[in-house]
């Protein structure tokens, strides 16, 4: 079993009011931080959506940059545009809004994905019990199911997890930091006071 990666971050970014996969957190754009934090991926790959995408986007070369096939669908738009070009047998997905993303905490989902093999997708629940779809692996051939969606103009990711066979893995409070989304500038100026 292969595992690639998808980076998303082809969002509006409305509630922030600047691009958020371009925000800078220790030095780096939240991009560039979570590409460097998940390189271990033989397939990398960030979706973009219709956004532009700056010279100093990511400064890894191995990380290719896709549009979606179906525009302004958000980031099942994103996801099905990955799952459809990649390789790999499935793609581990997480937003450019979490740039807390752990290695370890990445591979141990992808090592519990190719234990349970019977599985469509494995999607993490952070420990206030919240779904998180855009944090887990999910198999390529979704990208099917996922397409019927966009064209019924569908986007929620939940109403896939409702179609397929998902696993989910509870995480405890102190691993779920690793997930804080940073949607609002309140939460990007306490990420950089260190309140998280």
């Amino acid at each position: 079993m292969k595992t690639g990666c998808v980076i998303l971050a082809g969002g509006k970014s409305s509630r922030m009011g600047e691009d958020k996969a371009l925000l800078t957190y220790e030095g780096k754009n939240f991009v560039e931080k979570i590409a460097e934090e998940l390189n271990f991926f033989e397939e990398k790959m960030i979706a973009r959506g219709n956004n532009p995408v700056p010279g100093d986007f990511v400064k890894k070369d191995s990380w290719e940059v896709l549009p979606d096939e179906y525009e302004n669908h958000g980031p099942l738009g994103g996801l099905h545009a990955a799952l459809k070009k990649c390789r790999s047998d499935a793609m581990f997905v997480v937003t450019c809004d979490i740039p807390l993303i752990s290695k370890r905490l990445v591979k141990e989902i992808c090592d519990i994905f190719e234990q349970e093999d019977k599985n469509d997708a494995i999607v993490v629940v952070t420990g206030n019990g919240k779904i998180q779809p855009l944090c887990g692996i999910y198999r390529k051939e979704l990208h099917t199911c996922m397409e019927k969606s966009l064209l019924q103009n569908n986007n929620r990711m939940m109403s896939i997890l409702e179609q397929i066979k998902v696993k989910y893995i509870e995480l405890d409070d102190l691993d779920s930091i690793y997930l804080n989304n940073i949607n609002t500038r309140v939460e990007y100026q306490n990420l950089i006071r260190g309140l998280k």
